[in-house]
């Protein structure tokens, strides 16, 4: 196939030989001589690689801007004779605002690799963990030290921080926009196709797909999904130069075609990186896609529900966490009782038959919502705005405080704390029934937030059931102390701004 090299694209420039090995007849990517592509190329390279960088680097250069608007605010306010009262020095204070901020931060996914995709999130999310961060420092140097703190220090700071480190994602947020990775897909039937999903922003701005590498002749040329067939497996390396393609991805259909493992391989020595759909689909998205699941995806997903030190340390933190917030909120349940039982007839607790580890049924406790007679027709779906829910039951499940009698069953080994949302048994039957591998949720125990519950918002319907197991199933192969922690922190967020 000729080569018909454009700009923004990769420049073949032979290898000069130096080994015998065969290798030396290959030829070598490099970046183009035109000063713009070459600097969007440049740019493109390293905002992908801020966006991939660890969350604690990200958060590390927060504090550091945090720890400079303090220091600032010492150097501008309080090292005058006016600013003799501030008994506190800025090291501490920089202490407390730093870990403040961290934990705001956390709170409402200021580091969570979607934040960075979207200019909107970038300043909402930097908006609120600065004002809260402020707002909690200002509140453990009062209440805790006993102390005063200085509001123009604390303003300052602040200003200092929402100047820079927003401004910094936000570049990073173009430069990903900007210049998309290419990538391919190899095979072209139904399984094979990857619709770009408008809500997911991890593909549609990180990724731009090129087209379809087809393993029939007569398909070239044709389009699916949007996107055209651009060749056959003879033609895939040609196009991976043309197209200055970074990623191929095997679709299942190729992934049984051995002549097709082969060439996609051989596209390894061009600096492309090669997965299956499903790997690709799981790091870009952070969830399993049930189109593209096979069973064998257990076999090689090693799964970590069976680990004995990893039972051990997440019951650990389920009793303790249950522990500490059954003695927190303790003593608002009986404000919430005398709500419920002036706001409508009936008892204060509700209970209800659930599903829970390998299949066994537990009973849950929840503080009633809806009236007493929602169930006189049967069970059905409980809806956003269902009727069949009580005034006070509407702000409890607002707040998820309908939910605090569940830290008994979690504290007693019923549920977790992060974990599958635990369904009725006759929604289980009949989930199970239309949606493959449902009941695979159900290798851990349930849990009283989630992956699903911070990343997908209220659903009542199957095909919300199938979004939620995708998120439940990448949890399950992912699930880790730090994960655990991290879904927690990020619940309270989720409550006040809602699922991502």
């Amino acid at each position: 196939m000729r080569s018909n090299l454009t700009e923004g694209s990769a420049a073949l420039v032979p290898c000069p030989p130096v080994t015998t090995s065969g290798w030396d007849d290959f030829p070598r990517l490099v970046w183009p001589e035109t000063p713009s592509a070459s600097r969007r190329a440049w740019t493109g390279a390293l905002g992908h690689t801020l966006l991939e960088t660890p969350w604690p680097i990200w958060c590390l250069f927060d504090l550091l801007v945090v720890t400079l608007g303090v220091y600032l605010g010492y150097r501008t306010f309080v090292w005058t004779p006016e600013g003799a009262w501030l008994h506190i020095g800025w090291v501490q204070t920089s202490g407390i605002q730093t870990l403040a901020f961290m934990i705001c931060g956390l709170v409402f996914g200021l580091y969570e690799q979607q934040t960075l995709l979207r200019g909107s999130r970038i300043v909402a999310r930097s908006l609120l963990s600065t004002l809260s961060a402020a707002v909690l420092a200002y509140v453990v140097v009062y209440l805790f030290m006993y102390q005063m703190h200085s509001r123009r220090v604390l303003f300052l700071a602040a200003s200092v921080y929402l100047g820079i480190a927003p401004a910094v994602r936000l570049l990073v947020c173009a430069w990903v926009q900007n210049c998309g990775r290419t990538f391919l897909i190899v095979g072209t039937d139904a399984r094979s196709r990857l619709p770009i999903p408008s809500h997911c922003d991890g593909l549609s701005r990180r990724y731009r797909l090129a087209g379809y590498i087809t393993l029939n002749p007569l398909e070239i040329g044709r389009e699916i999904c949007g996107r055209r067939v651009l060749g056959g497996l003879d033609d895939l390396e040609d196009i991976c130069r043309q197209q200055n393609i970074r990623e191929i991805v095997v679709g299942p259909g190729a992934a049984h075609d051995s002549q097709a493992l082969r060439r996609a391989l051989g596209c390894l020595k061009l600096g492309c990186r090669v997965t299956n759909l499903s790997t690709f689909y799981e790091q870009v998205l952070s969830e399993v896609p049930l189109n593209h699941l096979e069973p064998d995806w257990f076999l090689f997903a090693d799964l970590k529900h069976y680990r004995e030190s990893q039972l051990i340390i997440k019951r650990v933190f389920d009793v303790f966490s249950s522990a500490v917030g059954l003695l927190l909120t303790l003593p608002f349940w009986p404000l919430i009782a005398l709500l419920i039982k002036l706001d409508s007839e009936g008892p204060v607790f509700y209970h209800q038959i659930r599903v829970g580890l390998n299949g066994r049924t537990f009973r849950l406790h929840k503080f009633r919502t809806m009236c007493v007679t929602a169930e006189a027709n049967g069970h059905a779906w409980a809806s956003l705005d269902d009727p069949r829910v009580t005034r006070v039951g509407r702000y409890l499940r607002k707040a998820r405080l309908d939910e605090l009698p569940q830290l008994w069953n979690i504290l007693v080994g019923d549920m977790s704390i992060v974990g599958p949302r635990p369904e009725r048994p006759e929604f289980v039957e009949q989930l199970s029934r239309q949606i493959d591998f449902y009941n695979e949720r159900h290798l851990i125990k349930p849990g009283l937030t989630g992956w699903a519950q911070i990343n997908y918002p209220y659903g009542a319907s199957v095909e919300d059931a199938r979004r939620k197991l995708q998120l439940d199933l990448w949890y399950i192969k992912h699930m880790s102390l730090e994960l655990d922690l991290f879904i927690l922190l990020r619940t309270p967020g989720t409550v006040f701004l809602g699922s991502r």
